[in-house]
This record gives C-alpha cells, structure tokens and sequence, in this order.
C-alpha cells in the first residue's frame, strides 16, 4: 500500500485564519467560525486608517474646496469611509493645523482651516508643547491634551 497525497476544499477564517473541512460539504456556506466564533469569518478585517493620513486628506480637501464644506461634503471628497468623525482626531486637527468649526443657526457645523495654519502644514513640523511646571493635574491624562 502506497501513500498519495489526497487535496480537499475547505474554508478559512479571514480573522483568525483558522482553516477547515466543513462536515456537511461545500454546498453550504458556514455561518460561524468553529474556531473564534466570527460570523464575518469570511470577510476580511478593516484596517483602521491612521490620524496621519486622515489629517492630510482632509486638509487637502479644505484646501482645494476653498469655502467651509460639513463634515459629509469632506467626507465625501476625501473619500473617508467612517460616518461619523474620531472625536480625538477632531480635537488634534483643532491644535495642529487650525481648524476651525462653526455651528450655523440650523445646527449645521462648517468645517475650515484658519488660513495661518493651513499654509504651514507640510512647511514644518508643529510646535512641540512646552513642559508646564508646578504641581500634578488630578485629571485623568487622555490621549489629547
């Protein structure tokens, strides 16, 4: 008796990447991982963009548009996937390159850069924030400030 090797279709995990043989057969797709119990096993992760590139496009977006746009029309142009903006990242681009948001009397909220800060973007990098001196803050320390 020899041995051959014998290939058999299975599936795999797109988050685990645990691989195996449906026990029904390839007819019906499964509705969970066995593993890691996903029911998106077969749809791969969203990588997350970072803050970096969601700054950059939307300054250029600002920029090209050269009027206030709302967070839709931004999103829209720069081709950002989210619905909603990163709270924090909104915060940071406030401090890093002057943006600026104005709440209209019909609670629409304008979105520009103040036109001191959105030259020097790409010119230089931004100030780094001096060492303030004196007793400790109680305030839990966040990841803007």
């Amino acid at each position: 008796m020899s041995r051959v090797p014998i290939t058999v279709m299975g599936f795999r995990c797109e988050r685990c990447d645990h691989e195996w043989i449906p026990r029904g057969g390839l007819e019906d797709e499964p509705r969970v991982c066995p593993k890691c119990r996903s029911p998106w096993w077969n749809k791969p992760k969203k990588v997350m963009m970072p803050y970096e590139d969601f700054r950059d496009r939307i300054v250029r977006t600002l920029k090209e548009a050269g009027r206030p746009l709302t967070w839709t029309e931004a999103r829209t142009i720069a081709g950002l996937h989210q619905a909603f903006p990163n709270n924090q990242w909104v915060h940071r681009l406030e401090k890093d390159v002057g943006l600026h948001r104005q709440r209209e009397s019909g609670g629409v909220i304008h979105w520009q850069l103040k036109t001191s800060a959105a030259g020097d973007l790409f010119e230089s990098t931004p100030p780094e924030v001096a060492d303030q001196g004196g007793a400790p803050s109680r305030r839990k320390q966040g990841a803007v400030e």
